[in-house]
This record gives C-alpha cells, sequence and structure tokens, in this order.
C-alpha cells in the first residue's frame, strides 16, 4: 500500500499545481451534459434514473457511480474494463467461456450457464449474457453503475448491483461530433462519428458509428505475431416522435461486428514450478522444450493462437405516455448474438502422435447463440404530493445454445479405445447445452413524503423464473479448431468408452427443469439535514435463480440469495464546490452461486461449480469532489472491503493442496477473502482548464487508479493473486474557447505496470496461464463537435 499512496500523491502533486486533468468531470461527478462548459465555480448537478425517474444523483439513496460519454470519449475509456479500474470495488474480468462483472466482492463465475450477478441494461433493456458487454461504449449520454443489490428496479438478477447505460437520444437540434485516436505504440485506432436532428415538427433521428481496433501490445514467439489484433465495427440507428408533456417514443437498433485475432495470447506462469509444486506438467514441458519459458508477465508469450468473433443486433423502443398525472412507460427490448470463440493451448502433440496432423495438442472452440424479448410496463404517478408510486409488469423469454468442443490430440488417447477407432484418430468430443428461460416479474415502488425533510421509500418485486436445460455430447474425428466432424462421429460403442474413460461424461442433466421464484421486499428511510445534505438508510433484498453448467460437466446449482443493509450521507458544501458522499454497507448472500477451474485426470479443464453457504460483505464508499477555483477539480473515489466466505465446506483445492490429494479434494475456505475483493481500490482524478488566448484553451488532466491485491480464482490460490498496484494516465489538450474542436494526447499505463485481470490453471499442468492488461500506451485523438 505505500507504493500505492506515493503514486496517488503523485498524480494529485502533479494535477493541483499543473492544471492535471481533462478528463472533466469524472467518475460520480460527471456534468449533466456534454455541452456544459469546461471550466465551472462549482459541481453541475447530475440527473439519473437509478429509481426509474429523473433525478439528481444527490438525491439517490444508493451508491451510485455515474460517468458521461464525452467524459469517456475523451479519457479513451471504451471497454467496461477500462471503466471498471476506475470505480472503487469494481473488478472487470474478460477471457474464458464467460467474462466477470464484479461489485463489491460479487459476480459470476466462468461459465456460460451463469446469468451476471451484476445486470447490465442498455435503455433499459436487460443483456443477460456475460459477454455482450464486450460491445463498446457507443455515443452514450451517461453510465450509472449502482453497487449493492437493485431488485426492484433492475430484476431480480441484479444481486450484486446494476450497470445502466443510457444512449444518446435524438433531438430537434441539429448536433453530433466525431473524433480520431491512434496510438503508435500498439496500433490502435478508434474513429467515431454521430450526427442527429430533426427529420419533422416532432420527428428526430440520429445515427452513429464506431470502428475500432489495434494491432497488440503482447508478443507470441511461438507463432511470431501480436496480439490482440482487434478488428471491430458498431453502428446504430435512433428515431425519436415526441409531443412535449403527452407523448415521448423512442426506438434505436444496434449492430456490432467483432474479428479480433491473436484475441487471448496468456502468458505462462509458475513453469518451470516453485519449489513444492513438483515436477513440470505436459503442458509446462512442451514450453519449456521449445525453450519458450520466461515465467514472469511481460508481454511475451509462447501460447498457442486464438480469436474471438462477434455478432449482434440490440434493439428498444421506449414509449412513455403522459395523461393527467400519471404516466405509462413501455420498454420492449429485443437482443441476438452469436458468439465464437476459439484458443489454441501450447500443449504439443507428443512424440509418436505426428501421424495425427495436427499442430496443436488441445485446441478449444466455443460457440454461443442467444436471443431474447423482453416487455416491461410501468405506471407512474406524479412527484411532489404525499405518495409518490411505481407500479410495472416485467416478462422475458430466451433461448441459449452454447458449447464447447475440444481437441484430444496431445495424448495417444486412441490406446484406450484397442479395437474400437484406429490409430492415431484426432479423437474431439462436442458439449451443447440447450436452455430456455422465461421470466415473470411484478414490482411496485412507494415514497411517502412524511414532511418537506422526510421520506420513507419502500419497494418490493415477485419474481417467477422457469428454465429447462437439455445437454448433448458427441465424440468423433476432430478438426484443426477442435470442432467434432459430423459425418465421423465414433460407433456408439466407442463413444460409450470414451466418454466412461477419458472424455467429459454424457448423457442429459439429472434434472432438465426448474421454477424458481422469490419476494423481494426493500426498505429505505432519506432525511434532508439541509438543502444540501441528505442521510439515508436502506434494507434490501435481492435473489438470483438457479440452473446448469454448460461445458464439461453435468453440474447444476441452487439460486442464491441476499440481505443488505446500506447507510449514508451525501452533501455539498460552500456553495456546491465540495461535495463528499460515504456510504457504509453490509450484506450477507446464501448460496452464492461459485466457479472456478480445475485440471481432470486426462489434463482438460473442467469449472467446479457449487452453492457457497454463505459470504459477508461490508465495507465503505468514499466519492469526494472538489473545485476550488474556476477550470480545477480533484475527484476521489476510492472503497474498503471486507468480502469473505463464512460457510464454504466443500470448496475446490488450490494447486498445491492436489498435489497431495489429487482425488476428491476439498478445502474448507470458511474466513477466507473472496476472489475478486480488493480490501482497497479506487481512484483519483486532477483536471484544469485555462484560457490561452481569447480563441484557444488549454487542459490537463491525471488519474491515478489503484487496488490492493486479490484473487482471481475462487481456490483462493495464491498463483492466481494480483499483487497491488496503482496505474496513471495524463492528458493534455489543445481547444477552441468553445470546446468546438479539439486536439490531445492521451497517455495510458504511463508507468508501464504489468498486471492481469485473469488467472487460470494451464491445461494438463501445475502452472498457470494469464492474460496481461494493456500495456503503456500513447495516442493523439483529434475531434469536433457540432
Amino acid at each position: 500500500m505505500m507504493r500505492n499512496r506515493l503514486l496517488l500523491s503523485s498524480a494529485i502533486a502533479i494535477g493541483v499545481p499543473y492544471g492535471a486533468g481533462l478528463l472533466a468531470p469524472e467518475i460520480g461527478m460527471a456534468q449533466a451534459s456534454q455541452e456544459a462548459p469546461a471550466t465551472v465555480d462549482a459541481v453541475e448537478e447530475i440527473v439519473v434514473t437509478a429509481q426509474k425517474r429523473e433525478q439528481s444523483v444527490q438525491d439517490v439513496p444508493i451508491s451510485i457511480a455515474v460517468t458521461t460519454g464525452a467524459t469517456m470519449r475523451q479519457a479513451q475509456i471504451t471497454n467496461l474494463n477500462d471503466l471498471g479500474n476506475r470505480i472503487s470495488g469494481v473488478k472487470v474480468n474478460k477471457a474464458g467461456a464467460s467474462d466477470s462483472l464484479n461489485i463489491r466482492g460479487i459476480g459470476s463465475g466462468f461459465n456460460m450457464g451463469f446469468e451476471q450477478s451484476v445486470a447490465t441494461f442498455i435503455d433499459g433493456v436487460y443483456l443477460s449474457r456475460s459477454q455482450a458487454t464486450r460491445v463498446g461504449f457507443l455515443d452514450l449520454e451517461r453510465i450509472e453503475v449502482l453497487k449493492g443489490p437493485q431488485s426492484t428496479y433492475f430484476g431480480s438478477n441484479a444481486i450484486a448491483g446494476a450497470l445502466s447505460a443510457v444512449t444518446r437520444k435524438p433531438s430537434q437540434t441539429f448536433e453530433g461530433y466525431a473524433s480520431a485516436l491512434y496510438a503508435p505504440s500498439d496500433g490502435e485506432y478508434d474513429l467515431q462519428l454521430a450526427v442527429g436532428g430533426p427529420l419533422g415538427e416532432k420527428l428526430s433521428g440520429r445515427a452513429a458509428i464506431r470502428f475500432s481496433g489495434m494491432d497488440g501490445y503482447i508478443r507470441n514467439v511461438r507463432i511470431n505475431a501480436d496480439g490482440p489484433d482487434n478488428r471491430d465495427v458498431q453502428g446504430r440507428l435512433a428515431l425519436r416522435y415526441e409531443t412535449p408533456g403527452a407523448l415521448d417514443v423512442n426506438w434505436r437498433v444496434d449492430y456490432a461486428h467483432f474479428d479480433d485475432k491473436h484475441a487471448e495470447f496468456q502468458e505462462i506462469l509458475n513453469c518451470p514450478p516453485a519449489p513444492g509444486y513438483g515436477a513440470p506438467g505436459a503442458g509446462c514441458l512442451s514450453v519449456i522444450a521449445a525453450g519458450n519459458a520466461d515465467n514472469k508477465l511481460d508481454y511475451r508469450t509462447s501460447t498457442g493462437d486464438s480469436f474471438f468473433r462477434l455478432e449482434s443486433v440490440s434493439s428498444a423502443l421506449n414509449i412513455a405516455w403522459t395523461a393527467g398525472s400519471h404516466t405509462l412507460t413501455s420498454t420492449t427490448g429485443f437482443y441476438w448474438h452469436d458468439i465464437t470463440r476459439f484458443t489454441d493451448s501450447p500443449l504439443l502433440a507428443i512424440a509418436g502422435l505426428t501421424g495425427i496432423g495436427k499442430s496443436s495438442g488441445l485446441p478449444i472452440y466455443q460457440r454461443e447463440k442467444f436471443r431474447s424479448i423482453s416487455q416491461e410496463v410501468r405506471l407512474e404517478s406524479e412527484k411532489g404530493g404525499f405518495l409518490e408510486y411505481v407500479l410495472g409488469l416485467y416478462y422475458d423469454d430466451s433461448n441459449l445454445k452454447g458449447g464447447l468442443s475440444f481437441g484430444f490430440y496431445f495424448a495417444p488417447f486412441f490406446a484406450r479405445l484397442p479395437g474400437l477407432v484406429a490409430p492415431f484418430t484426432p479423437i474431439a468430443q462436442q458439449v451443447l447445452g440447450d436452455q430456455d428461460q422465461s421470466n415473470r416479474s411484478a414490482f411496485a415502488a412507494a415514497t411517502l413524503n412524511l414532511s418537506p425533510e422526510l421520506r420513507l421509500n419502500l419497494g418490493a418485486r415477485y419474481s417467477s423464473i422457469r428454465k429447462e436445460n437439455h445437454r448433448t455430447t458427441i465424440v468423433g474425428f476432430g478438426d484443426d479448431l477442435g470442432r467434432v466432424k459430423a459425418d465421423m462421429l465414433l460407433s456408439p460403442a466407442a463413444t460409450a468408452a470414451w466418454t466412461g474413460t477419458v472424455g467429459f461424461p454424457s448423457g442429459d442433466y439429472p434434472v432438465t427443469h426448474r421454477t424458481d421464484d422469490k419476494f423481494m421486499p426493500s426498505i429505505n428511510v432519506q432525511y434532508d439535514l439541509t438543502s444540501d445534505a441528505m442521510v439515508f438508510a436502506s434494507y434490501t433484498t435481492g435473489f438470483k435463480a438457479g440452473g446448469w453448467a454448460i461445458g464439461n460437466t453435468r453440474d447444476f446449482f441452487g439460486p442464491e440469495t441476499v440481505k443488505s443493509f446500506e447507510g449514508g450521507i451525501k452533501a455539498s458544501w460552500f456553495g456546491r464546490k465540495l461535495t463528499t458522499n460515504i456510504s457504509l454497507f453490509n450484506s450477507r448472500y446464501n448460496g452464492l452461486q461459485e466457479s472456478t477451474t480445475l485440471i481432470n485426470a486426462a489434463g482438460l479443464p473442467v469449472p467446479a461449480i457449487a452453492n457457497v453457504g454463505q459470504a459477508r460483505v461490508r465495507g465503505v464508499d468514499l466519492e469526494v469532489g472538489i473545485r476550488p477555483f474556476a477550470g480545477a477539480s480533484i475527484n476521489a473515489n476510492i472503497g474498503y472491503l471486507d468480502a469473505k466466505y463464512l460457510e464454504y465446506p466443500n470448496a475446490p483445492c488450490t494447486q498445491l493442496q492436489l498435489l497431495a490429494r489429487p482425488t476428491g479434494c476439498t478445502q474448507n475456505l470458511a474466513g477466507k477473502r473472496k476472489a475478486f475483493a480488493p480490501e482497497w481500490s479506487g481512484s483519483v482524478n486532477a483536471n484544469y482548464a485555462f484560457e490561452l488566448t481569447d480563441d484557444l484553451k488549454a487542459k490537463l488532466g491525471a488519474w491515478v487508479y489503484f487496488t490492493s491485491g486479490y484473487y482471481q480464482q475462487a481456490s483462493i490460490d495464491p498463483l492466481f493473486y494480483q499483487p497491488h498496484y496503482a496505474k496513471l494516465d495524463l492528458r493534455a489538450a489543445i481547444a477552441g474557447s468553445e470546446d468546438r474542436w479539439e486536439a490531445a494526447v492521451i497517455a495510458k499505463n504511463v508507468t508501464d505496470k504489468v498486471t492481469s485481470s485473469y488467472r487460470s490453471v494451464m491445461t494438463a499442468s501445475n502452472a498457470v496461464t494469464a492474460i496481461s492488461d494493456r500495456s503503456r500506451s500513447i495516442a493523439i485523438q483529434l475531434s469536433t463537435k457540432f
């Protein structure tokens, strides 16, 4: 932590005297509109819809971080990883069969069968699949990150929090922006264009497009390539029909196409193994034999190739009709994606297997097809009376087809099927899950204005979630990507022998239908101490349905629940030149859905999924915003987190424990810190903008984000531990007096701190693979708005 404090102090020292910061208004203190002036004497009011109605963020009785789309473009915050690094208590993990978004140490593990504990919404439409969040932030008005259970307004799956993105809406004013960024260090480019305006007296439209990618910052010496090599395209079309005060209709449709080569270059650690870990496993031996072991994070690797491809379509239709004292709102959503992911293990086929004709020992191919439709209807009363209320109904229907295929080419497994398959047969196995799901919910919220200073907020949601899932497996001749050739399947006898000895178990799940339902009440009290200071206290319950592991096992898991207490104070001082928000929270989770990755006897990755008995999450969130003089700002977003397992008697073992007990190994993690739960995390941002001439201004900025150490797998294995770090971003810009144009230089990870957000066990080895976060980059950005 001493190093963290030194870097943090350095950033403030850079930022204050020299005017550090154009990341103008930042997380939690973001300006209300991208059109707001860059130099302000007080904190701009931020309007959010965290409770499905427009409110100042200072009046919302929950812990919430907010940033605008303009701020994210300026800071080149283009994905959840970038955003999560800057918010205390938030950790994002982008790798494996699914991504993971964690708030306050709670998230969903690495399996396609999980819905996310941090629910993601775009314009009120729920996106339940983790990798849907890889679509970047295109033409946004703002993003709201709500911490803690959000069951009443955001649904039963928002058991750890919610991320709500609001896109930029068309208006009757012609406006738009264009920006271009290029970073020579790793070939990153980002081109964005958005334009909108009137199409008729009450009709307006807006269109946006983004081309982005990079050449890569990790060198793979095995295949002589750099990665990730991304080529991504996103587009949006939006229409709005508005009769002010009566009818507001908003429709948008988004399309995204990602073509990412060399997408998951994983570096290798603990190879050769540290003392006590035994001899190198087969995977590590392959790396050592090739002369490529370096055993450290350094943007260099010798693992196999990989790619990630995504095509998605999402749409939202929002209709708000106001009649008298009530507003009826309908939100209709549609989402579809087709994802293909491939990773190639560094395992090479052992001597004697060259007749298979495969260059890879263990290729893994993933396919995920998903579609969902949803409908929400809300009736909202007029504001300002003794009773304000919202009544709503919600329904969604979805289908998920997810599968994994493995090529078993790294050992002579055909020898275990004598007389059933020919020698040197390249055996592959595919596992497929096909899940249908429907969610029926009713919710209500009421605010009782007991006095001008005192408000009582009541909320409740009832959800009934029905799921049906079926699992199938096939075994046959495999291709170079590890896929089973449909016209070259093994015989039933060979398939049975294979799944009973070497491969993954065959057959359907033991239980294929389930219905989980829950009533989730909440209560919240607010009291205005002054016109600029509010205290609150809340009790919230939450719930997430059970389901099935989609992949190598036939595991299934039950629902999880939470009871959460939170209290805090939000205050502004000295004419709103100082803002201080602090909240304390204590949540207890029962049946927490947890997962990690193990290696089975055949050397293959297998997810271990279980319901944890109990976990406790408690801590403090602090936000401070200071505007010492015109054009200057300092902002801090800092969190302390104490997240522990209270009951976890059958947790998966560490790699060291597995060496001693390779069969049936478990450990008791009661009292141990949860994964993705650093004790300290957050960011400090300093900004200064000043005039150079009547027509020219300068903008300077610095942003330090930091975290204490944390585990990246639920086994709490020291091999999966990311030590503490702090990183520094800088930005300097020249702009026109009214910000109509701007030229900037952006430096990210200035000190080139090497870290990883993902670690997992290496196939057929006691080594570890890790995906390094981005190295230092320096980019030039040109932008204009009109």
